[in-house]
């Protein structure tokens, strides 16, 4: 958003917001494959909106690097190639490294006490969607404590266009992050921003590397052929 007074009012979602995050998810699940035609008049009967909405969303994601829109020859889903994916990730990686280090000069002791009762109740649990409740905690706390609305609103835009739901992460991922979370505790508990901010950017970096290999599996990237 351009202006801080409207930065202070959060932003009315309208129907271009929720069909692009329908068209988005389908495409980041693979439902939609890459280089198939968008049907803008079957999604608008699907989600029971008129066309403008849908060439609103189409726009957006054509912006997002999903969609690929052509003058009068419509639109496709964009070919996506796992560097795409891991360059996401490492500027999702940065940014959140960011709002880290900041948030370690902010946070409180009762804030820190609290990122680590959930880091405790996230390797306590079994249960992938509990895990990811607390996982989306844990980095919410960090976000909200580093105090900045710009950092969180690249955040929360660099998010939307992650491809993978964390309870599809192999477990060999729930490992790793585990480690990576304590990294990111005992930088906390020192009060070390520098590290803290190192060890969130290899967090979200591992985190790539195991989506690509998800994606993979699931012949994400693999084009259809279609003559439509």
């Amino acid at each position: 958003m351009a202006k801080d007074a409207v930065d202070r009012v959060p932003r009315r979602r309208n129907l271009a917001d929720d069909v692009a995050d329908h068209i988005r998810e389908a495409i980041l699940t693979g439902r939609m494959r890459p280089g198939t035609r968008v049907d803008q008049d079957a999604i608008a009967e699907e989600l029971g909106v008129s066309r403008l909405p849908v060439r609103e969303a189409l726009i957006a994601l054509d912006q997002e690097g999903l969609i690929a829109t052509i003058p009068r020859r419509g639109s496709r889903v964009q070919q996506l190639s796992p560097d795409d994916i891991i360059d996401h990730y490492e500027l999702f990686g940065q940014v959140a490294g960011l709002a880290t280090a900041r948030a370690v000069t902010r946070i409180d002791d009762a804030g820190i006490a609290r990122l680590a009762e959930l880091h405790a109740q996230m390797e306590a649990t079994p249960d992938k969607a509990e895990r990811q409740r607390l996982n989306f905690e844990f980095h919410r706390t960090i976000n909200t404590a580093a105090g900045s609305k710009r950092i969180n609103s690249m955040l929360r835009l660099l998010s939307k266009s992650l491809p993978m739901p964390y309870v599809d992460f192999p477990d060999e991922w729930l490992h790793d992050a585990s480690e990576q979370h304590d990294e990111i505790m005992a930088a906390f508990t020192k009060r070390d921003s520098a590290s803290a901010q190192r060890a969130m950017q290899n967090h979200i970096s591992s985190s790539g590397r195991h989506a690509i290999d998800v994606l993979t599996a699931m012949g994400f990237f693999e084009a259809v052929d279609t003559d439509d």
